[in-house]
């Protein structure tokens, strides 16, 4: 699939798991952002509206290109139980009508994911192609996402998807790939790039610490330590044309949105457009 740079906005900037999940701050927030269109997160509790939040989501005039799947999918796909891996496909299959309604090109998956992350890859990876054959039939194209793993690295743990299944696409996460001293890495990774396997990448700084008192932490880009001129001038070279998407919430303790601060990162990543 062949397209041109997009600036997108993950609606994760303006949500919080578990407690604001819902899609109305899309509807609130949304038409307020300079942005080409927006992935959307989908949360656990979307699964028995899809068609009710389709509805309110088109009606905003929006473009949503990409979609991010829910992350119990992975969980689910690498347990020992196969009722248990089959309903991980099931609820993929969800994501994938949703997806679909909402015109998305892109489905962004945590193929492993907390809290097992990588112990039971193999697991995962014996359904990777009954992920594949479900997100074609919907007509979206299913992105692998470079996430930590605990047992190998989020390059490793990719390349081994590759090798499972040819028709394997990709999307990069900055902060996952700085936490591992990958950034650089993935430019000398050929198969990323070779067929037009790489054009979604999550924008977010990193400083090495992901976690701060045992909570999540996010930075926004400039806040960190990723030399993000450099790398967006190596992603250039690679030839790259897709999403860059910012996914650095800016949701308050009080569930309040620091619309400017988001203002602020896009037209950051926005200088380095090509």
């Amino acid at each position: 699939m062949s397209q041109s740079i997009q600036l997108l906005c993950s609606t994760g900037v303006f949500s919080r798991y578990p407690d604001l999940t819902g899609y109305k701050a899309i509807v609130k927030y949304g038409p307020l952002l300079d942005a080409d269109g927006f992935e959307v997160m989908f949360y656990p509790s979307w699964y028995t509206h899809i068609e009710e939040i389709a509805g309110e989501l088109q009606r905003t005039g929006l473009r949503f290109p990409a979609m991010h799947t829910e992350k119990n999918i992975g969980t689910a796909l690498g347990q020992p139980d196969p009722v248990e891996r089959e309903r991980g496909v099931h609820l993929l299959a969800e994501n994938c009508r949703l997806a679909s309604l909402l015109g998305c090109r892109i489905l962004v998956l945590h193929l492993w994911n907390w809290p097992e992350l990588d112990d039971n890859l193999d697991n995962n990876l014996a359904l990777l192609d009954k992920c594949y054959d479900i997100a074609l039939s919907y007509g979206v194209e299913l992105a692998l996402e470079s996430i930590p793993g605990r047992h190998f690295d989020p390059l490793t743990n990719l390349h081994r998807a590759f090798e499972r299944d040819a028709r394997c696409h990709f999307g990069l996460d900055t902060e996952f790939l700085a936490n591992y001293n990958q950034l650089e890495q993935v430019f000398d990774a050929s198969w990323l790039w070779q067929d037009d396997r790489t054009h979604h990448v999550h924008i977010k700084d990193s400083n090495g610490q992901p976690f701060v008192d045992g909570k999540r932490r996010y930075l926004h880009p400039g806040e960190g330590n990723i030399d993000f001129a450099s790398f967006f001038s190596r992603l250039k070279q690679s030839g790259f044309s897709g999403n860059l998407s910012l996914e650095s919430p800016a949701v308050t303790i009080d569930g309040e949105v620091h619309v400017d601060q988001l203002h602020d990162s896009l037209n950051f990543i926005r200088r380095f457009l090509w």
